[in-house]
């Protein structure tokens, strides 16, 4: 008689642990980490669309500069379907290279519009066809603009990147509970009939 004792737990998984806490939602508590991960991405997609479109009548040699945000998003569509955490990274990447850019705008354009204001106005002569010689309203409001453009850009990248690290965590601890078969060996058994 053969007797075969299975001890590889293939049948048994490890206990799953809990989460160290629950995902975090966005969107003052409307979204969940997955579905803003989503909304990032599709929002990125529609504006890399735009600018394809935009740049396609305006200056068509510059649009191979998109390549590296449209890999980014395919990238994230990819690490969303597959769960694999190492690939969000590039979004964070992408994420703090923009609010060093943008940080970087606001500190040119600040030292611009207080110390070098002409400068400003040249280039929105130039950009608008007028001939202001003196700062005006046209002036302040156009700046006033720019500088909200810098900041919502500096802020949205920030909370992408905020929102990118909580998804990786995420992903690693989702990953982290899946159940595992720990492999042990196989123990036989066998018993010679006594006749």
């Amino acid at each position: 008689m053969v007797m075969i004792q299975d001890t590889s737990m293939s049948s048994q998984y490890r206990e799953k642990r809990s989460l160290s806490s629950t995902p975090p939602r966005f969107f003052f508590g409307k979204l969940h980490i997955n579905s803003t991960m989503k909304a990032i991405v599709s929002f990125g997609i529609i504006v890399i669309l735009l600018l394809v479109v935009l740049l396609y009548f305006k200056f068509a040699k510059a649009m191979f500069i998109l390549l590296v945000p449209t890999s980014v998003s395919v990238m994230t569509v990819v690490a969303i379907v597959a769960k694999k955490h190492r690939l969000v990274y590039p979004v964070f990447a992408i994420s703090m290279f923009h609010v060093i850019l943008s940080v970087y705008a606001l500190l040119i354009f600040s030292f611009y519009f207080f110390f070098k204001p002409f400068y400003i106005l040249m280039v929105s002569n130039w950009a608008f066809d007028t001939m202001h010689n003196d700062k005006n309203a046209a002036f302040y409001l156009q700046s006033a603009a720019v500088y909200l453009f810098l900041t919502s850009f500096l802020a949205f990248n920030w909370w992408q990147g905020h929102v990118a690290l909580n998804y990786i965590k995420h992903i690693r601890e989702e990953n982290d509970d899946e159940p595992r078969q720990l492999h042990q060996p196989t123990i036989v058994t066998v018993n010679k009939p006594m006749y």
